[in-house]
């Protein structure tokens, strides 16, 4: 579970921006928060769901994108090159000093046993320059690791990483590009208080379902997850999610045998072996004559539209991690839907929510913005005339209440972050 987090000096985003689920006070749509009690005895309010709106290149993506990198980062290091940059170092560039300067990364979540971590990162892109742990066994954090500009004696390509005074300052090398936190995901270098932090990043859900392609694979997952004997009993959930979309679609039936077949085909005489996937998912809908239904027709999921298919990928991860918990985050979550299918898979995921889950997107989809969120829900990005994006929450704003039409002042202007369009020179936005 998300607490907060803040970016600095990535891409459009420069200065440091921070983004919080911590519920505020207000009583409005209970449904809509849950409490946690911590570990260390001490309880936290936090937001179930949150929207990120804001005009075109207004930085919206980049927020998302930016945890993606360093999600990659810490639990896919293999990846990186000895000889090649940090991938994921993407500074702001519209700016003398910071297109040198580290990125710059915090996060402040719990744990899925309820422990409270903060975790820093800095790196530009030869190596990191800072990372640190802390816990909060009370109110107080106590350090767990901290690197920095320690390195070995007799390479400095490696870096010095240290635990904290309860450790007895146990001392790890790591290569300079690597994240000290990435070496506790290896079953060698287990820690109790250490790895379930790797396992945090690892188990963050971060799609950018604008791409039919990204869609496709998501789906993909879906249904080899769906595939296993232990979920099948979530299959009910996103049927009857489906149907309250108007799909048509009567049932999803999942085919265990075809889970891939071998070919043979050849490519300049040469003999090459593929594996080309068989549809495992079917959709079953009514045969009807006249008006009365007379048979079922089982249709191979990929004759389904693409909205159906997105449908079933995002409502199929949604209904998973409602159910086993975790963090889900969607850059677009309403492109190629309806303003109430949007809406239907925002209110499934807060009103069926069984394990504290979060749900984090950005949209252009104001619709939302009616009666569905509290002000601690509704978050906004826009770009100063620098280029630089700013991250603001509706509570930042004199006179919110929670009965105020958001909608209607967000199109008004009154919390900025939309589009200001230019006719023959002169500038017009929404009254």
């Amino acid at each position: 579970m998300i607490l907060e987090f803040s970016i600095s000096n990535y891409r459009s985003i420069c200065e440091k921006q921070s983004f919080a689920m911590i519920a505020s006070g207000a009583k409005s749509r209970p449904n809509n928060i849950f409490d946690v009690d911590l570990n260390n005895g001490s309880n936290v309010k936090l937001t179930k769901t949150a929207g990120i709106f804001g005009a075109n290149a207004s930085g919206k993506s980049n927020v998302i994108r930016a945890l993606f990198e360093i999600r990659m980062l810490i639990v896919d290091s293999r990846i990186l090159k000895i000889d090649r940059p940090i991938p994921a170092y993407d500074p702001f560039l519209f700016n003398t000093k910071s297109n040198n300067e580290p990125v710059e990364f915090e996060i402040i979540f719990l744990s899925k046993d309820k422990k409270k971590y903060q975790y820093k990162l800095a790196f530009n892109q030869h190596e990191i320059v800072e990372e640190s742990l802390h816990h909060f066994p009370s109110i107080k954090s106590q350090i767990i690791f901290n690197r920095g500009k320690e390195k070995d004696l007799h390479d400095e390509n490696i870096h010095i990483g240290k635990l904290g005074k309860n450790f007895n300052y146990k001392k790890y090398k790591v290569y300079k590009k690597i994240p000290l936190l990435s070496i506790f995901g290896q079953a060698e270098n287990y820690h109790t208080d250490i790895s379930p932090v790797f396992t945090f990043f690892d188990e963050i859900e971060i799609w950018n379902v604008t791409e039919s392609g990204v869609v496709r694979r998501l789906a993909e997952y879906v249904k080899e997850f769906l595939q296993e004997s232990d979920n099948k009993v979530l299959v009910p959930q996103i049927e009857e999610l489906i149907r309250q979309a108007d799909t048509q679609i009567q049932a999803l039936l999942i085919d265990d045998t075809k889970r891939g077949e071998r070919e043979v085909n050849t490519v300049l005489g040469e003999p090459i072996s593929t594996v080309r996937r068989r549809e495992i998912l079917y959709g079953e809908h009514n045969v009807y004559e006249r008006n009365n239904i007379v048979a079922k027709h089982n249709l191979p999921f990929f004759n389904e539209s693409f909205g159906t298919n997105k449908l079933f990928a995002l409502g199929g991860l949604i209904v998973k991690t409602i159910n086993q918990g975790g963090v889900i985050f969607f850059d677009e979550l309403d492109s190629s839907f309806h303003p109430l299918v949007t809406k239907l898979l925002v209110n499934f995921f807060q009103e069926s929510n069984l394990s504290n889950a979060q749900l984090i997107f950005t949209t252009h989809e104001t619709y939302l913005l009616n009666k569905e969120f509290r002000s601690d829900q509704i978050w906004f990005t826009q770009k100063k005339e620098n280029g630089q994006t700013e991250l603001f929450s509706a509570q930042d704003f004199d006179g919110v209440r929670e009965d105020i039409p958001f909608e209607k002042w967000y199109l008004g202007g009154k919390f900025g972050a939309i589009p200001y369009i230019t006719k023959g020179g002169h500038e017009e936005k929404e009254d």
